[in-house]
Order: C-alpha cells, then structure tokens, then sequence
C-alpha cells in the first residue's frame, strides 16, 4: 500500500539528524557568507526539495543548524558553569576554555554563523540569542553564582557574563575571521591576563 501524501517515513528523524550534521559542519567551515539553499544541497549532495522535506525552508534549516549549534556547545557550557573557588579562578578558568575555543575555531565560527544570519532574518535572530549566545552569557553566570566572592545580584552576574564574553567574542572575530592575526596581531595570553585582572578585582572591590 502506498504511504499517504505527507506521511514521514519510520526514519525520518534519524536521516534529518544525519543531514543536520553534515549541514552544521558545512555552516561551521563555509564561507562568511549567507548560503543559499541550493548550497546547502550541494554541500549535502542532496536535492533541494529534499532539504524543503526534511527543514520546509532555508530560514527552517538555519534555524535548526542554531539549535544543533547549541545541543553541541553544550558540554562545554556545562564545564564553563562549573562554579570556582573565587572570582579570579573563575575568569581564569573562563579565559582559558574560551582561548581554546577560539584556537579550534568552534567559538568563532558558531557566533559568526549567528550573528550572520541572525542580523539579516529576525527568527533566525531569536534563534541565535536563546540557542547560541544566551546559553552562552548565562554559563558565566552560573559559573559566578556558585563561586564565592562573586555578584551578588542578578543584575551584577548579567554584567559580569557581558563583561567576561565580549572581549572574547571581538577578540576572536578579530584574529581569526577579520584577518588581525596577519595585519595587526593581538598578544592573546597577555590580553587575557589582563581582562582576568581587571575583572576580578573589580568584582573584589
């Protein structure tokens, strides 16, 4: 008997996570530019009316490549959370999980795939913010609350989170995907050192 028009196949998630996959890490390495959906095909070695059966649309498929964004970056949230034993260890600790990052490319690459699409398409904007950079913002956060010596308040742990991942997040769109690196280099190890300083004392003020 043939399948009624619409009906999924028994499948059907464990190939649109398969697909998922090999989309995100396209979206990861492509580059800095909004892929077409065609592309998104070609880079799948699919069809688009495949892509339209699995996603419905690009602005579907980019949104669940941010969501897949987040559900990988999760592991690393939840070590960054990891609460420390005062506010300079805390920033330590921060600084040197996010340096990696950047060195992998993960870090860079995820909030510059967000903040691509995110700047040109309003839901995929809401996705970016609560999959990608809020987690983001709210593991520093975490990590704050349980560290003794840190904010007191929500409004001082939100602060605090901002004031941890920008420089991070500039200094790696700087280097790694704006060209810094070559023309004007950034001393990463002292930068950090530095901001790690500045922050901590700031919060033992």
């Amino acid at each position: 008997m043939p399948r009624p028009a619409g009906a999924r196949n028994h499948d059907f998630e464990e190939k649109r996570m398969a697909l998922l996959n090999v989309l995100t890490d396209f979206a990861l390495s492509a580059d800095l530019r909004r892929p077409s959906l065609r592309q998104f095909a070609m880079a799948a070695h699919q069809s688009e009316p495949t892509l339209r059966h699995y996603f419905h649309d690009r602005q579907g498929l980019v949104v669940d490549i941010l969501e897949n964004i987040g559900l990988r970056a999760t592991p690393l949230w939840a070590m960054v959370a990891t609460p420390s034993t005062s506010p300079a260890a805390a920033f330590e600790e921060y600084f040197r999980i996010s340096e990696a990052g950047m060195k992998l490319g993960g870090f860079t690459r995820a909030h510059a795939f967000g903040l691509i699409e995110g700047l040109a398409d309003e839901v995929a904007g809401k996705a970016y913010l609560e999959k990608v950079l809020e987690p983001a913002l709210r593991a520093v956060s975490d990590k704050l609350r349980g560290t003794p010596g840190g904010p007191a308040t929500e409004a001082g742990l939100r602060a605090a989170s901002l004031a941890a991942l920008s420089p991070m997040l500039v200094m790696s769109l700087h280097q790694e995907l704006l060209g810094g690196a070559d023309c004007t280099p950034i001393d990463v190890g002292a930068t950090m050192a530095s901001l790690q300083g500045w922050l901590s004392k700031g919060l033992c003020a």
